[in-house]
């Protein structure tokens, strides 16, 4: 038995160098939307999936730009992506995942974490699509996860430039543009197995492939973005094939909305950004379809600088606007800063009364910034992040209670701590990164925080990770 699974190992990893070794010629060799364009991924990302100013204007264009003047691609605009990790953390075992099947949750090496198959780029015209298929080794199941599907088109308003657009996806915040909301914020990858902790607001990754949404968004004179989608459960109707593998354990009572707003000022090779965005959801306590629901009001504010090198200002500018001229070439030092501050009111009008949480209605906030560098170089580009998270909230014994490793023996929703990382990109579509997640308090408590002798650095975590795209 250990034989077979050392054998699968080994061929696995001999699958992913040769996927490095193929040339980069070959439409299997580059993510589809490097293909498409025939532009590097550091034109549209710092290290990916992080995006630049133009990366943004990519995304916001609905995924359409390309070097072709046919109204299609072909081939297909189809790209891959591997994820091979390893984690160190007490309680985790030494089984390798998806093949030790009594411990895939626990264990330390994840090979692979992810396998995704995408498509990524024009569908047809201005129409355009993120769509992303994974299998995650982990749960060993196949299912949709981020997807996001655009119409974009552009115009002349007050003589400046507007991009308009709809947006088709099953994750509230996938949509967005800049890494300061949960679904492409810091840290960009995690472990699978590690314990997290309990409490998150609905907005920050609650929902995720469970909903799918339809909404509208503008983007004026480079300067304001202004966004509506409206969600609903992805378990019946129209929006169900958006929750495709996914079980949906978080069902909303009829339409959830969201709301984005976001200024970006651009001065030289300097990008500031600050936004705010929300939702409003009513969701069936656990294992009801019907009946009374809880009601979750999520505001988030959030902000972003990026300093992109040495980029010519004015071409950069009308490559943005008129997306066909080749961008000047970034400068070798890149610095991005982000923050984001959620808060949640949380309403029990079902719980409540069915005895599931102690108080009539609670609160949340939760706090994340991060700093991230990385410098370019010929030997590929070279950096790391520094991130700070906050989670606290009211005291409540029975929505947070004691049970070992995962509970709170205060009833307490309260987790702080920093995330340092290490990123090496040694070719266009592959990363390697080194990740240390400290944790100062966890569930309510620096020691013995679920009541079993658990204490929050018990938690801290070392995670490695290989990650390729092709």
């Amino acid at each position: 038995m250990a034989g077979e699974k050392i054998r699968k190992v080994f061929f696995l990893l001999i699958f992913l160098v040769l996927l490095q070794l193929l040339p980069l010629n070959t439409a299997q060799a580059v993510p589809s939307f490097a293909r498409q364009t025939g532009m590097p991924c550091n034109e549209c990302h710092t290290v990916f999936p992080e995006l630049t100013p133009f990366g943004r204007i990519f995304k916001l264009g609905g995924y359409v730009l390309s070097k072709s003047s046919k109204p299609y691609e072909f081939p297909p605009p189809l790209a891959g992506m591997a994820q091979a990790s390893y984690t160190d953390s007490k309680g985790l075992t030494s089984g390798v995942a998806p093949f030790d099947s009594t411990n895939r949750t626990t264990d330390r090496i994840n090979l692979p974490q992810q396998l995704s198959l995408f498509y990524g780029g024009r569908i047809y015209d201005k129409i355009g699509a993120f769509v992303q298929g994974t299998y995650d080794g982990v749960s060993n199941k196949i299912f949709l996860d981020m997807t996001d599907i655009r119409y974009s088109n552009n115009t002349i308003l007050w003589d400046k430039n507007l991009i308009y657009g709809l947006t088709v996806n099953n994750s509230p915040t996938s949509q967005d543009v800049w890494n300061t909301t949960p679904a492409w914020g810091f840290p960009f990858a995690s472990s699978s197995v590690a314990s997290t902790p309990a409490a998150g607001a609905i907005i920050d990754g609650a929902l995720d492939q469970q909903v799918g949404g339809i909404g509208a968004y503008v983007y004026w004179n480079n300067l304001i973005y202004l966004e509506g989608t409206v969600y609903r459960t992805a378990r019946n109707g129209i929006t169900k094939p958006l929750g495709a593998g996914t079980t949906t354990d978080q069902v909303v009572d009829g339409a959830a909305p969201y709301w984005r707003l976001a200024l970006e000022q651009r001065w030289k090779n300097h990008f500031f950004t600050i936004g705010t965005y929300g939702m409003q959801a009513d969701i069936f306590p656990a294992g009801n379809r019907s009946g009374p629901t809880d009601r979750f009001t999520d505001i988030a504010f959030d902000a972003q600088y990026q300093y992109m090198g040495t980029i010519e200002a004015e071409h950069m500018q009308d490559h943005m606007q008129m997306g066909s001229e080749h961008m000047a070439e970034e400068g070798k030092h890149i610095i991005t800063a982000h923050a984001t501050w959620i808060h949640e009111n949380q309403d029990w009008k079902a719980s409540f009364p069915l005895g599931n949480t102690a108080n009539p209605s609670d609160f949340l906030n939760t706090f994340r910034m991060n700093m991230n560098y990385y410098y370019r170089s010929h030997l590929g580009d070279i950096g790391g992040s520094i991130g700070y998270f906050s989670t606290t909230g009211k005291t409540d014994p029975l929505l947070y209670s004691s049970s070992p490793v995962d509970g709170s023996r205060t009833g307490s929703p309260n987790s702080n701590g920093f995330i340092l990382e290490a990123d090496y990109r040694p070719w266009d579509k592959t990363k390697i990164s080194l990740q240390y997640t400290i944790y100062n308090k966890f569930n309510g408590a620096h020691s013995n925080y679920d009541g079993f002798g658990r204490n929050a650095s018990d938690n801290n975590t070392l995670y490695a990770l290989v990650w390729l795209m092709f």
